[in-house]
């Protein structure tokens, strides 16, 4: 059964195409993704093994849709995006900037995406080589803790959901 914290939440101020990004019990032990319906559409699960930690993004009926890992030993935070049948994804820290992180998201079929803003309030903007915006992530339309609002217009939802995540993965250990 799922407790309150997993229950649907309210939904009713996000735009369609957006996607609610919950934390599960505010650690890194998972992420549960609504749409802006309320229904929930992913969820995430964190794997610890020795040197890389994962995240493994299964759809409503348990199917892997991607793998997030982070490998050990990179300079900048680094993780590698897989999902069936795609290219592999490079999302990585492009900056040390403690008021305006930077992020790279390397390899994309639909290119490259830099990803810029203040992380640590979910207030960050994906931009493609042509400098549109093709995604913003925002806490403007949730009410609770621990959870943001990603709209995505343009490109794979699940890139640049697995690539939210990643990035408050980091931002979340870093507090």
């Amino acid at each position: 059964m799922l407790g309150h914290r997993d229950a649907a939440p309210d939904t009713s101020g996000m735009p369609p195409g957006s996607y609610l990004l919950r934390r599960k019990m505010a650690s890194i032990d998972g992420f549960l993704v609504f749409d802006s319906n309320g229904s929930q559409l992913y969820h995430f699960k964190h794997h610890a093994a020795l040197g890389k930690e994962r995240w493994t993004m299964h759809d409503a009926s348990e199917a892997q849709v991607a793998e997030l890992v982070r490998p050990a030993m990179h300079v900048h935070p680094t993780f590698l995006l897989s999902r069936p049948g795609r290219t592999d994804i490079t999302i990585r820290k492009a900056n040390f900037l403690p008021l305006k992180e930077t992020w790279r998201i390397e390899g994309s079929e639909d290119g490259d995406l830099d990803v810029s803003g203040d992380i640590a309030d979910h207030e960050f903007t994906l931009v493609d080589a042509s400098g549109q915006v093709v995604a913003t992530a925002t806490q403007n339309w949730i009410t609770f803790t621990d959870s943001f609002g990603i709209q995505v217009d343009g490109v794979d939802p699940v890139l640049v959901i697995a690539a939210a995540v990643g990035i408050d993965v980091i931002d979340h250990e870093q507090r």
